[in-house]
């Protein structure tokens, strides 16, 4: 099912609200949508992990955790960034978001050492510690600023690990890290 982003603003955080394409527009104006080019996942099946690997391998000295698969029924494209000592996922609702404003639904980033999210006054709603897969202890942060931004972060080995939605829920991420802890590194 395809979905339309609305913006709803509110005095504390922006909250994204999901609509139906369908009644939004008419089935005519969905035919006309530009033809798909980017790597495409849809809940209930598997994140395109081939794919973004081939992006990324070679390129990046840091082990790749990619979850199997995540918890919404939307269509996302994936754009990914890889450097020697990170690498960097994007999450998107339209091919061309480039990570920006309501299209944007999360990012998933692996990096050569790093601290665990702390405290940030004004900012933060929920910083707690969280069990993970495999005895793995991450790090839940919730925030809002110019939206709500939720985080769950992990090491491994040296290496940090970060999974970020906008307004997502405690329990969506930990689905996302878990799947990425028990596929393994790549």
């Amino acid at each position: 099912m395809n979905n339309k982003l609305l913006l709803l603003a509110t005095s504390a955080c922006v909250l994204t609200a999901l609509l139906p394409v369908s009644r939004v527009f008419g089935a005519s104006e969905l035919s006309q949508r530009p033809p798909e080019t980017k790597s495409v996942a849809v809940a209930g099946t598997a994140v395109p992990v081939s794919q973004i690997l081939q992006k990324l391998k070679g390129k990046t000295k840091v082990p790749i955790f990619l979850p199997s698969r995540l918890p919404i029924p939307d269509k996302l494209y994936y754009q990914s960034e890889a450097k020697t000592d990170s690498y960097t996922i994007s999450m998107e609702y339209t091919p061309d978001c480039r990570g920006a404003g309501a299209c944007s639904f999360g990012e998933i980033r692996g990096q050569k050492g790093g601290e665990f999210s702390s405290k940030v006054e004004g900012i933060t709603k929920t910083l707690k510690n969280v069990q993970l897969a495999d005895g793995v202890q991450g790090v839940f942060h919730n925030g809002c600023g110019a939206y709500c931004t939720a985080t769950l972060e992990w090491k491994s080995q040296g290496f940090m690990y970060t999974v970020a939605i906008k307004n997502g829920r405690e329990s969506d991420l930990i689905l996302i890290a878990n799947s990425a802890i028990q596929a393994g590194k790549h």
